[in-house]
């Protein structure tokens, strides 16, 4: 519901971030000023990100410092790729090097952020498929012996030591499945 819109439209910017940095390091190694080059890569990129890099540039342009623009763009994205990738053109523009160098370097490094990422969650589902297979495997069996087997069937369901088994066994899977569930979970969006 709103809670995921909320992550898929995290998402989709980070995902956006490495080819908008990548686009705004051509347009500076072009000669564009930062308010320009960040001006032309928001009118090409969708939102989210395209309007937010336009009006940064419209702020830019209108005389507030670079330096409080994106300053107050990290803080409102408060994600790994927009600080990074504000500390850098802040660090560029103060210092007066190479803002496309720079900035070329943010998108690797968002880039593999990313990657690294999403092979996390990939690994962490896989995770979690065992975790099932491994929680359901004793219950399943637990039927089959029932069902095929009268004197396990008598035993576990018709005495107090079999029931105590029962309880045992389920309340150890319960806490075999929750343990596995915690590891496995995949923190983050």
């Amino acid at each position: 519901t709103r809670a995921r819109a909320h992550v898929a439209r995290h998402r989709q910017r980070e995902a956006q971030l490495p080819a908008a940095l990548d686009r705004l390091a051509a347009s500076l190694r072009s000669g564009a000023s930062l308010p320009v080059a960040l001006d032309e890569v928001g009118g090409a990129l969708d939102p989210p990100l395209g309007p937010e890099l336009t009006s940064l540039a419209r702020e830019a342009a209108h005389g507030r410092p670079v330096r409080e623009v994106l300053d107050d763009w990290s803080s409102v994205h408060d994600d790994a790729g927009t600080r990074l990738a504000a500390s850098a053109l802040v660090l560029a523009t103060i210092v007066g090097s190479a803002p496309a160098r720079a900035v070329d370097g943010v998108a690797a490094t968002v880039r593999e952020r990313l990657d690294l990422a999403a092979e996390r969650r990939a690994l962490a589902a896989q995770a979690r498929t065992s975790a099932l297979v491994l929680s359901v495997s004793p219950v399943g069996f637990a039927g089959l012996l029932v069902l095929a087997d009268t004197a396990a069937a008598g035993f576990l369901l018709g005495t107090p030591a079999g029931w105590l088994c029962l309880a045992a066994g389920v309340g150890l899977d319960a806490g075999g499945a929750w343990w596995m569930a915690r590891l496995s979970r995949s923190d983050g969006p």
